[in-house]
């Protein structure tokens, strides 16, 4: 799945043009599909002029806000697993007759820890690319 920052959709699969919009993904491309760097003006292995419209890249302050919101659930899952821990070793301490009561709690945790780990592929890949910058820069190098 590739998201499209020009027309923010999303078309399925590892596209190289946006299915909504037509513009390339993070480089321009010649009419026999060589990427070129997205500042380029002629293709530069056959010499085509005729080159695509790149989507727009992420403002860099995004970058970091985007990254944390992919690793957010997995960071609140951590936490709440340890406040559970801490809990149960309290519970199994002081009062016993809460054990019930945290059993539960624990079972939904491991069902929310199963959802999160069995996440769909490409959903996954989804949340990583989202805003992937391509190894290329702007000048090729």
């Amino acid at each position: 799945m590739r998201y499209c920052n020009q027309c923010h959709r999303i078309t399925p699969g590892e596209p190289v043009f946006c299915n909504f919009c037509g513009r390339s993904y993070d480089f321009k491309l010649c009419p026999s599909r060589h990427p070129n760097p997205r500042n380029a003006e002629v293709c530069n292995q056959c010499g085509s002029r005729e080159l695509s419209t790149p989507h727009p890249r992420i403002p860099l302050w995004l970058a970091p806000i985007v990254a944390l919101l992919s690793i957010l659930p997995g960071l609140l899952l951590v936490c709440v697993t340890v406040l559970f821990l801490i809990g149960l070793v309290n519970a199994l301490v002081h009062s016993p007759q809460a054990l019930f009561q945290l059993m539960l709690i624990g079972l939904m945790i491991s069902f929310l820890w199963y959802l999160y780990m069995h996440l769909p592929a490409f959903l996954r890949r989804f949340l990583s690319r989202l805003f992937h910058r391509s190894k290329r820069d702007d000048h090729g190098h």
